[in-house]
């Protein structure tokens, strides 16, 4: 379905260049997370995260022509292309982290990040390492997408922002969908953040308690998509009960 500039812009608080960039951009070939798929930017949570984090970005000073530089959006879209593959077991997690070294070679702009990120990513089980991971694990499940970050001129004062409201964005939309998908992923034993918080009302109720307190992070920097989010919560709840 398709999700307009309108819709980002007013509804979600998207600056219009940013929001205008990513719904007009063209499908890239031969990517596994864009296959089969006529828009760029479609419903799904894993779709609307991408302009709605460079929003973000762009909200903490990192200006736009650098967020929307083509050579940094091509390398946005193969992390995309690596981490579903690996979702859908095409490629391991530890292929998945050397292809994109490789892709990063001598683009990185934050080398101690990068070394950082690759360091958290290479446990055998990915838990929380200083200032990267949240508990329960099953929310660091796309953490890879920080990548994202490495190859972006970022002063040093930028990087914990981008990382406070990574950690408050991607995880909540994460929960909602695991919340939406808990009686399909639970028969067919898939990973589940709500299954990790507690068995029954426990799970949901932790759940809860983590997306309030993320939109309330959100709240400080896009006062729209708080609101948004707050909505989307009220109709989850209606679900659950």
């Amino acid at each position: 379905m398709f999700i307009s500039v309108k819709h980002l812009h007013e509804n979600l608080g998207v600056n219009e260049r940013i929001a205008r960039f990513f719904v007009d951009r063209k499908v890239p070939d031969d990517n596994a997370f864009w296959k089969g798929r006529l828009l760029y930017i479609g419903r799904g949570n894993g779709f609307i995260n991408i302009p709605v984090y460079y929003d973000i970005l762009f909200r903490i000073g990192i200006p736009i022509d650098t967020l929307l530089k083509e050579e940094h959006v091509q390398n946005l879209e193969k992390i995309m292309h690596f981490a579903i593959q690996t979702e859908r077991e095409e490629i391991s997690f530890k292929d998945q982290l050397g292809k994109i070294s490789g892709l990063l070679q001598g683009k990185i702009k934050n080398y101690g990040f990068y070394e950082e990120l690759m360091s958290y990513l290479e446990q055998l089980t990915i838990k929380p390492m200083g200032r990267l991971g949240l508990l329960p694990p099953a929310l660091n499940r796309a953490d890879v997408f920080l990548f994202v970050l490495c190859d972006l001129v970022m002063p040093d004062d930028q990087m914990p922002s981008a990382l406070r409201y990574w950690y408050a964005l991607h995880p909540t939309y994460l929960l909602m969908d695991d919340i939406f998908d808990y009686r399909k992923d639970k028969e067919n034993n898939e990973e589940n953040a709500v299954m990790e918080l507690g068995e029954g009302g426990v799970g949901f109720e932790k759940a809860f308690e983590i997306i309030e307190r993320n939109i309330l992070e959100l709240r400080t920097i896009n006062p729209i998509l708080a609101n948004s989010m707050q909505s989307q919560l009220a109709g989850l709840h209606d679900l659950v009960e």
